[in-house]
């Protein structure tokens, strides 16, 4: 931890006090290191997700924070659910300087984004890190619009706007936008 970044690192606690307690508990993370009943890996990754709360496997609206060690590292949104946003960033194990199972290289056609905060969280695990998400499953809002002059109600997608505004209240807390941040939607700034 840097001195100068140290202000960067807002306790979680405090943050989801600060939005109302909002977030709840999404999924632990850990190395992987599960076998098959022979012995062999169940999975060529080395980062798992363990859940904590079933609402990380529903396809739905969600606000997440990535915590490290209580401290927000970053904060995102999802409209398909955190088991799909998690996958996503298991992406990331897939550089080319890791072996497929047969032996061959990855051919690196992963999201940078993706591949540096995997193994950011890989580095953290091994050095005997605790990294959890935290989760705030967004409401449903429905809205009605004529299509081709027909009444039809629609579910629209919010989770750009709600991230925004989270990402907002962050930076007015510590001055910037969590260290492993580097976007979030203008329409909404």
């Amino acid at each position: 931890t840097s001195q100068e970044t140290e202000a960067l690192r807002v306790p979680f606690d405090e943050f989801n006090q600060l939005c109302g307690g909002v977030f709840q508990p999404g999924a632990t993370l850990s190395l992987d290191d599960d076998r098959k009943p022979n012995g062999e890996k169940k999975r060529n990754t080395v980062v798992k997700a363990v859940p904590d709360n079933p609402v990380w496997n529903i396809n739905c609206e969600t606000i997440y924070a990535i915590v490290r060690n209580g401290k927000i590292m970053k904060l995102g949104g999802t409209r398909t659910g955190m088991k799909d946003r998690w996958g996503s960033y298991k992406c990331g194990h897939c550089v080319p300087q890791r072996n497929k199972l047969d032996g061959s290289p990855y051919p690196g056609k992963m999201s940078v984004t993706n591949a540096h905060l995997y193994h950011t969280i890989e580095d953290g695990l091994l050095l005997g890190e605790d990294w959890k998400f935290y989760i705030w499953k967004l409401p449903i809002v429905q809205v009605t619009v004529d299509i081709l002059g027909e009444s039809t109600t629609v579910i629209a997608q919010t989770y750009h706007a709600y991230e925004s505004k989270i990402m907002q209240k962050f930076s007015q807390s510590a001055g910037a936008i969590p260290l492993l941040c580097n976007n979030a939607d203008p329409n909404y700034r």
